[in-house]
């Protein structure tokens, strides 16, 4: 078994071994579960305050993820506990699907402060080059914003598609910035002391009025003369650079797992998908140096979501885009082979005439099919268990939260907010449909105090399949030191999920396995066992410390 808190337990070097040899990570002779099991908080307990800042030049990133960076061996996610779920950690908290969250927790996402000051702005830098012109800005209480305009010829989209986008990547469990809808007035903007701009040259040169007034004649304005703006809160920490997803930082001592085997990243695919976050690359990440205590960490944040929903940031997203990454060999052999008459079907797509939400829909969209702009290294990676796992947190997003989270991004035209509540609504129930299904859907195992074996049916629970015929149980002792099991009798089948436990086995030793099958005429896949296991917690208690949807090799 992948053992999330061996995995840590182990030297870097120890692990980069493992990695090497393919091995399971599980060290021979060792148990396969331990008192802590399952963690539920990534012991990242080095300090890591000597990481210097990097950057990543985006030229040569984009051309290693073309050529396929990142190891591709198919295995299980390397930073999964016992339970087959992510633990907390500096990269990931677990939020919906995990907790009960509000439908207010929701529309609020990682805003904690009342958003801008009222009164003047102070410009501390600007700058032209990137998808989006913007400036950085501190108010009258002091308070650093970075701040992003909208593209003249649609009002509202690329700040709509950031709070919303940035609100749900919170609930899912990422870290991210704060951001608020304000509004800005040219009159309000003064020059601080010392600020500079950076023009699409690279060059950074003092700041005028001059450069202020080219990154608002690119900007959506408001009949008054106002700017609507997205302004996006200054991160705690000192910055330290984006994160790339293969590999792992090396001068980050708690950084040992390989980005592209965790499974957050991984499954990063599915709600990329679900909010159509084409530009997954890694300059649209940033690592921060936090102090925990006496210790310092590096967190690890997902920024930067005006090119999401229907934005491409200073215009709608491209036909293409979602459909295709930018340089597919398939399509342009296809070109090629008719003489440029192949028409891909998304050319046909049509699209409302809504300037707010640009180019989005619902009724095309395949999940399974997906692609982002570039090719995503731990996207590759995706298994069914992966997509499984964030598949059910998308599902955990009622309607009402839905809505709650569009009407935070205050489009003024409200055919604009219905239309993005339905199309993030159908694309969730795609998603549902596309993986909750795919695979064996046993979650939340429970043994009550008679000693019944309960669990829920993640696929039938959110409606996109119907209640298995049954479910076929195999029960064995297992011993937790040498892995040997001692079977019990044979496969007993159950109309419902309230499975007895065998009364002779249970008796006479320390852990419990159960191997699941659920049989469906529709989903052959769920005949692939989901394995249990539980240890004595009492003289007649058990609790579920192991549960393996896959193996390994998938």
């Amino acid at each position: 078994m992948n053992r999330m808190s061996t995995t840590f337990r182990w030297p870097a070097l120890a692990l980069a071994a493992a990695l090497i040899a393919g091995s399971t990570m599980v060290r021979a002779g060792k148990c396969k579960f331990y008192p802590d099991d399952p963690l539920t908080s990534d012991p990242e307990s080095q300090d890591a305050s000597r990481v210097k800042a990097q950057d990543i030049d985006p030229a040569y990133a984009g051309w290693q993820v073309i050529r396929g960076a990142g190891d591709r061996t198919p295995r299980r996610a390397l930073n999964v506990n016992s339970m087959d779920e992510v633990p907390n950690s500096s990269w990931f908290t677990n939020r919906i699907g995990s907790r009960p969250l509000s439908t207010d927790e929701i529309a609020r996402g990682p805003d904690r402060s009342a958003g801008p000051a009222e009164g003047r702005w102070t410009v501390v830098a600007g700058k032209s080059d990137g998808v989006t012109p913007g400036l950085q800005l501190k108010d009258s209480l002091g308070q650093r914003y970075f701040v992003k305009f909208d593209p003249p010829a649609n009002p509202e989209m690329a700040s709509g598609a950031e709070v919303i986008s940035t609100r749900i990547l919170y609930a899912l469990g990422y870290h991210v910035p704060e951001n608020d809808i304000a509004t800005l007035h040219r009159e309000d903007l003064v020059i601080g002391e010392g600020a500079t701009f950076k023009g699409p040259d690279d060059r950074v040169a003092p700041l005028t009025p001059d450069d202020i007034d080219r990154v608002l004649r690119h900007a959506a304005r408001r009949p008054d003369g106002s700017y609507r703006i997205v302004a996006g809160r200054a991160l705690a920490g000192i910055p330290v650079g984006p994160f790339r997803y293969e590999g792992t930082r090396p001068d980050d001592p708690n950084d040992i797992v390989p980005h592209e085997h965790r499974r957050e990243l991984r499954g990063l695919r599915v709600f990329a998908a679900w909010l159509n976050h084409v530009d997954t690359k890694a300059q649209n990440s940033l690592d921060t140096l936090v102090a925990i205590g006496p210790r310092t960490i590096v967190r690890h944040h997902l920024i930067d979501f005006g090119s999401t929903l229907g934005s491409g940031g200073v215009a709608p997203l491209a036909r293409r885009d979602g459909h295709e990454y930018a340089f597919d060999k398939r399509v342009t052999i296809l070109s090629m082979v008719t003489l440029g008459l192949y028409v891909p079907p998304w050319q046909r797509i049509r699209y409302p005439n809504l300037p707010s939400v640009g180019r989005i829909e619902a009724d095309h969209f395949q999940p399974e099919n997906w692609k982002p702009t570039l090719p995503n290294p731990a996207f590759q990676n995706v298994r069914p268990d992966d997509a499984f796992w964030a598949a059910e947190r998308v599902m955990a997003f009622s309607d009402e939260a839905i809505k709650a989270v569009v009407q935070a991004a205050r489009l003024s035209d409200p055919r604009a907010a219905t239309y993005l509540a339905d199309v993030l609504i159908k694309r969730r129930d795609r998603i549902g449909r596309t993986w909750l299904a795919a695979v064996n859907p046993v979650v939340r195992p429970f043994v009550n105090d008679s000693g019944v074996l309960t669990f829920r049916n993640a696929a039938s629970d959110a409606g996109v399949a119907t209640p298995p015929a049954e479910y076929r149980v195999r029960w064995a002792a297992y011993d937790n030191a040498t892995g040997a099991t001692t079977p019990s009798g044979h496969e007993e089948r159950y109309a419902e999920a309230q499975i007895p436990l065998p009364t002779t086995l249970a008796s006479g030793t320390e852990y419990l396995m159960a191997e699941i099958r659920t049989i469906h005429p529709e989903y052959p896949a769920w005949r692939t066992p989901v394995r249990l296991f539980f240890r004595r917690t009492g003289n007649d208690t058990w609790t579920a410390v192991g549960l393996e949807r896959l193996p390994d090799g998938i």
